[in-house]
């Protein structure tokens, strides 16, 4: 039987996982544009990365709390990728979608998977907000009493349900009607996200300064 406090862990984790963000957009153009292998090689390295918070977050401090000179660097290096991963999707946009239908060759599938991981990893990683969030989390809804057993069983369901998530996410884009119809307004749907992600690279460097 599933304890309040798992029940309040999860709900909370799921509805951030629910809120769209630059993982969200990049998982969306990934499945769309270079195919399934792709958008679960992306959710593969969102998960890794999220992993590594709840690493952190485990351990009962947060690095990037501790260091401020780490938090503002990561925040700079954040708005850099987020403003070339929106210049990205804007040059992609002036391409014929060309979505890859299944049977792709199996070298361009292979290299499609390591590609969507190593995006996702960094897309991830270089979002301080998820280390925080994941501290906070720990912090506010898991109990000083709850033993190191049950932490780690918490912190492996939300590395699986980050992925799951994210995963499901692209199986549906994958569906032949869905990718029919997103295809069709795929280079509009990449503007609109390369707009808001430099918007949101801009809004991030201006804090800084």
């Amino acid at each position: 039987m599933f304890s309040s406090e798992f029940l309040l862990l999860a709900g909370a984790h799921l509805l951030a996982l629910a809120s769209p963000g630059p993982d969200f957009l990049l998982l969306v153009r990934g499945a769309l544009r270079h195919g399934r292998r792709n958008g679960i090689g992306a959710s593969l390295g969102i998960a890794l990365a999220n992993g590594f918070y709840i690493a952190l977050a485990l351990c009962g401090f947060s690095l990037l709390q501790q260091s401020p000179s780490l938090l503002i660097a990561m925040k700079w290096l954040a708005s850099v990728y987020l403003a070339w991963l929106g210049w990205m999707f804007i040059r992609s946009s002036r391409k014929p979608a060309g979505l890859p239908q299944p049977g792709q060759a199996r070298g361009e599938a292979r290299a499609g998977f390591r590609a969507g991981m190593a995006a996702g990893f960094l897309s991830a990683a270089l979002n301080p907000k998820n280390g925080v969030f994941y501290f906070g989390l720990f912090t506010l809804m898991v109990g000083a009493q709850t033993g190191l057993g049950v932490k780690l069983l918490y912190g492996a369901w939300l590395l699986f349900a980050v992925f799951a998530w994210d995963a499901a996410l692209v199986l549906a884009m994958s569906q032949q009607r869905v990718r029919a119809w997103l295809g069709r307004g795929l280079p509009m749907v990449e503007r609109g996200a390369g707009l808001l992600l430099m918007l949101a690279a801009v809004g991030l460097a201006l804090a800084r300064v």
